[in-house]
């Protein structure tokens, strides 16, 4: 083992992750810290005689070491969907291992959206786990963004507005992030204080943890979205930005209330949370810049950061490259270069956010010369499906840092807007974060399929050799589109259209490989595997399936209408909505998969029935309609989850099937208008939770083995 630079010393945090993850059987393992050392992350293990030891420079580092341990000796891993690992009853003594070094300073986590999208209603238990979680995969730079409503709250009242208008600026609990992106306000609030007092704590608690594992949390800045009726009281110079169906209003940053308001925020942020010295602003986010000379776009960005700097003369900005790509016909070289080089290269870190699919860096001269992290986003909203690009994960970080544009590359990180879905590829991202690269991903799968499932098969292997080679290596955006949680139409061509940023539909054929990786998971399971992660796999298998055959049976049906012939209508439509119910009864086997924990962690925070009702119409809202009534976002963070399935999606395709149903008897047309106008108000009233309404919960489900092994015989037709 390398000599330590210093004497190593035990480490309470890290001591205390190891009780939390292994129980009892932490006792077997010491964990330590090399403080002070500085230079590269590294860690190493000496499993020879006594307890095993791990060693590194952070908290992190040793959390990894475990996991390193974990997989390469014990043939185990701790997933978010398996937090458990399998330990053999004594330790394997494998020896000294060479130390690892990782080749990134920074290795990043979440998204601004991810904080709607997944951990909105978290309690501290969960959030616990998850900073194990981000321990042991190495993350060293995570966004930390619970809690901050309180410095804004605080900073809005110091600026003279009154309470209420300050909590209804804030909105809703699972609408924040947009807020945090200048993207919409007020909306789905007025935020209760109970929440914004509960969040306080919370943050202070997720950062605590963070901190002393080694993490350095990156807090919000400011980029000028402020109330309307503070720019009104002010007579400040401002501007009306628009997002999607929302508009903002976003201070002149040459008007003195920028730099007021935004140093009192962060000043305030500061006094809350402390900091880290990394601060995330995105000003333009996703929509348009009001200015087009590019002196004016850099002064924009001087304002941005000045901000930062008058709090904290070491802060570093971190910005997502996402504008750049989005708005690529804006974000000319000239604009670019401008906002960019307004920045010095110390003090801004970029995040290139779609770099396994849209990279940035490329077209952006390496971000001149800024330091810059490749990022997987991997999932848009939670939509549903099997869906990655493991190939590209392996190799992606490492050709980017051999390519001369790349060279300022500092880190990887994951940059999902939700998560929970395909553990594989955030486990070989960990792995990628601390060897730079992984160059056979076959070899990786095996090594990584056995850790999962506790054995080696080759029915096994098989199965995720065509996985890979089929949902893990897609060419597209995301998972096929799945029509289930599409909203209808009988407009056009009577085929819903899919969601905004959504992948292609699903093609109404199975995928032969999927198929036969389908059958190979089921004949490989036993029910003891149901509940765990080949259960999980097995469910997302097919589901995926489900989600091809419902595309076929909707266009079937959808071409039959426009036929006008109800008989085959009615066949093909039929077979759809059963379609429907069987997926809701195989996500009902799974607890990943369920509406009502969903709506109960929503509920759990309020002190009232109003409270109550307030944030479980919040956790309604963002997963359905998420905006207005019309909103083009419709539908955009559509999940396959029991309950949700079975009591928004079925009853909107049912009401399809009836209006076509009842056209076809009397010979109407379709009246499109119509449908839209009353499906509409349906979708308002089952969001609009009231006292008294029941959560809509699964029906009760067998093992999810059981369930699958019924399905199969149904669908084994559909596949190609």
């Amino acid at each position: 083992m390398t000599p330590p630079e210093e004497p190593s010393t035990g480490s309470p945090a890290a001591r205390e992750l190891l009780g939390r993850l292994l129980g009892d059987r932490a006792a077997e393992f010491t964990a330590d810290v090399v403080p002070g050392v500085g230079g590269p992350d590294w860690f190493e293990v000496d499993a020879g005689s006594g307890r095993v030891a791990l060693r590194g420079s952070s908290g992190v580092a040793v959390a990894s070491a475990l996991r390193w341990y974990l997989r390469t000796a014990c043939r185990t891993q701790i997933t978010w969907d398996a937090p458990v690992p399998r330990l053999p009853d004594r330790l394997p003594r494998t020896g000294t291992a060479a130390r690892t070094t990782s080749p990134y300073l920074h290795r990043y986590h979440f998204n601004v959206c991810t904080f709607g999208y997944t951990t909105a209603f978290w309690d501290w238990a969960r959030w616990e786990r998850h900073i194990d979680w981000m321990a042991l995969h190495g993350v060293t730079t995570p966004l930390a963004m619970t809690g901050m409503e309180a410095a804004w709250q605080r900073a809005l009242l110091r600026a003279g507005l009154d309470d209420e208008t300050a909590r209804r600026f804030l909105g809703g609990p699972a609408h924040l992030p947009w807020n945090w992106l200048a993207s919409l306000d007020g909306w789905g609030g007025p935020l209760p204080q109970s929440w914004i007092d509960g969040h306080a704590d919370l943050g202070r608690r997720i950062l605590d943890r963070e901190r002393v594992l080694g993490m350095r949390p990156v807090l919000q800045g400011f980029s000028g979205h402020v109330p309307r009726e503070l720019i009104a009281d002010r007579c400040a110079r401002s501007t009306t930005l628009p997002w999607w169906d929302f508009e903002v209003g976003v201070l002149d940053p040459r008007d003195p209330l920028f730099e007021e308001f935004g140093t009192a925020l962060l000043a305030e942020q500061t006094r809350l949370f402390g900091t880290d010295h990394h601060y995330a602003a995105d000003p333009f986010i996703e929509t348009t810049p009001p200015v087009t000379d590019p002196a004016d776009i850099a002064r924009v960005a001087q304002a941005v950061h000045g901000v930062m700097t008058a709090v904290d003369d070491q802060a570093t900005w971190v910005l997502q490259a996402w504008p750049f790509s989005y708005r690529s016909d804006y974000w000319t070289a000239e604009r670019t270069r401008a906002f960019l080089d307004a920045i010095p290269d110390d003090r801004m870190l970029i995040l290139d956010l779609w770099a396994e699919h849209r990279p940035v860096w490329r077209d952006t001269d390496g971000y001149r010369g800024k330091p810059w992290v490749w990022c997987m986003l991997h999932s848009l909203g939670g939509r549903p499906g099997l869906y990655g690009k493991l190939d590209e994960v392996a190799t992606g970080p490492a050709e980017a840092c051999g390519d001369a544009r790349g060279g300022s590359l500092s880190g990887v990180g994951a940059s999902m807007e939700a998560f929970g879905g395909d553990p594989v590829l955030y486990e070989l991202l960990a792995d990628v974060a601390w060897q730079g690269g992984v160059k056979d991903v076959r070899a990786w799968l095996e090594s990584w399929t056995e850790a999962r499932y506790g054995r080696r098969t080759t029915g096994l292997l098989r199965a995720w050799e065509l996985l890979h080679g089929t949902v893990y290596a897609a060419d597209g955006p995301g998972p096929p589109g799945s029509v289930i949680v599409c909203r209808p139409t009988v407009e056009g061509d009577l085929r819903p259209e899919l969601p905004v940023h959504l992948a292609a539909p699903a093609s109404p054929t199975v995928p032969p490989g999927l198929a036969e990786a389908w059958t190979l998971l089921v004949d490989e399971a036993t029910h003891a595997d149901s509940a765990g992660p080949l259960g999980r796999d097995l469910c997302d298998v097919t589901a995926q399936v489900l989600t091809h055959v419902a595309c076929d049976q909707q266009r079937r049906a959808a071409d039959a209408a426009l036929a006008r012939d109800a008989d085959r209508f009615e066949a093909a439509a039929t077979e759809l909505l059963a379609t429907i119910e069987d997926l809701d009864e195989l996500l009902a086997t799974r607890p990943e998969y369920r509406l009502d924990s969903w709506l109960a962690d929503a509920r759990s925070w309020a002190s009232t029935l109003a409270e109550a009702e307030l944030y479980e119409a919040n956790a309604r809202r963002i997963l359905t309609i998420w905006g207005h009534a019309r909103s083009e976002l419709h539908d955009y963070s559509g999940r396959h989850w029991a309950g949700l399935v079975r009591s928004f999606y079925l009853p909107r395709w049912r009401r399809w099937y009836e209006h076509i149903v009842g056209a076809l008897a009397t010979g109407s047309p379709y009246r499109a208008e119509e449908f839209e106008a009353s499906l509409i108000d349906w979708e308002e009233r089952w969001t609009a939770i009231r006292s008294g309404t029941p959560p809509p919960g699964p029906d009760a489900a067998g093992p999810t083995l059981d369930v699958v092994r019924t399905l199969m015989p149904r669908y084994r037709a559909s596949r190609g």
